[in-house]
């Protein structure tokens, strides 16, 4: 595991605090749908299916629904998750849930299997280890799909994203694989689908791949990352750098909070350091703010895809934009002094 950053710990703590996705639902319906479509496509019986990373089971539910006959054993890490998916999947007979550590000495659970799903949970660990973890699949799973990104970003990347070549990563496994990319964009953002074994059906092979190279697309998360340039700009140029910031993001910075020092950061809400996800209403965000104020928190900042939380608790949007100073309100930050 990476000396720099803890993969395993950062999702324990991750998995007690969500049971949603960031990005829009049309795009995991599209992502649904290209895997299922693909997976039929290609006329192999999938009779033991292993979903890697299940978290709180959105990958599972669509896998048990369109392969009722098939046994479905769904692993994570976190014991949270692994609740969230249970009641997420509630109805579903043909699932078998199982917490697993991936960087753990254990074999997979479930014994052998037709086919092993993780859908964006190779990006989440680093290329030194996945090729090891990826030789363990091989051995139990006769063929591997996943979806991820695969360009490199030339933008910050939290810290716990690593961008994989996976054609490469599965020929210097000996395996052979398939490319083919998600047909739509949503928000700017595609991924591609790989579909890899020590030998593929000549149905796979048949795929139609991605386009020859020298075609490229622009690199994923494009409009993501520019807009975090912005912010963090603006969020520099109108909080002074003695300033304590509590930045309402949601935890989705990563690493390019540290763009922010020596501001001292602070989450929204926060409990011994720790974001601790959203509030229950208005009066509860307000005695937060109240409470972190009275601790020395100068400045509050609400960045594009945050802005849901001023249309969500209009009470405490009222008392922001009475009680304190709006120092920059554009499409990409929101800033208020907190006044004393």
């Amino acid at each position: 595991m990476s000396s720099t950053f803890n993969v395993n710990q950062y999702w324990i703590e991750r998995g007690g605090q969500y049971i949603a996705e960031d990005f829009p639902a049309e795009y995991h319906r599209l992502q649904e749908r290209f895997l299922i479509d693909t997976l039929k496509a290609t006329g192999v019986s999938f009779q033991r299916i292993l979903d890697l990373g299940c978290g709180f089971g959105r990958i599972t539910r669509v896998l048990a629904d369109h392969f009722p006959d098939a046994t479905i054993t769904a692993v994570d890490l976190s014991g949270e998750q692994l609740e969230n998916a249970r009641r997420y999947c509630e109805g579903r007979s043909n699932i078998v849930f199982a917490p697993y550590d991936f960087y753990s000495v254990f074999p997979l659970p479930g014994g052998s299997h037709d086919l092993a799903v993780a859908v964006e949970v190779f990006l989440h660990h680093p290329a030194s280890f996945l090729q090891q973890f990826l030789q363990r699949i091989t051995a139990a799973c006769q063929y591997i799909v996943n979806i991820d990104w695969s360009e490199d970003w030339p933008w910050p990347r939290p810290e716990h994203v690593w961008i994989h070549d996976y054609s490469v990563l599965y020929r210097t496994l000996g395996l052979e694989s398939v490319g083919l990319r998600l047909p739509e964009r949503v928000n700017g953002l595609q991924q591609r689908l790989f579909f890899a074994a020590r030998s593929l059906p000549d149905s796979v092979r048949a795929l139609p791949q991605e386009e020859a190279p020298g075609s490229q697309s622009p690199p994923p998360m494009v409009g993501w990352y520019t807009q975090l340039h912005h912010a963090t700009a603006d969020l520099r140029l109108f909080v002074p750098e003695n300033a304590s910031l509590i930045l309402v993001n949601d935890d989705q910075w990563g690493a390019a909070e540290n763009e922010l020092r020596p501001r001292q950061i602070k989450h929204f809400l926060e409990r011994d350091g720790r974001y601790w996800g959203a509030p229950s209403d208005d009066a509860g965000a307000i005695g937060e703010l109240i409470r972190m104020q009275q601790a020395g928190a100068t400045h509050i900042a609400f960045p594009w895809h945050c802005f849901w939380w001023l249309e969500h608790f209009a009470g405490f949007d009222r008392y922001l934009r009475d009680l304190c100073k709006c120092l920059l309100a554009n499409d990409g930050v929101i800033i208020f002094e907190l006044m004393p």
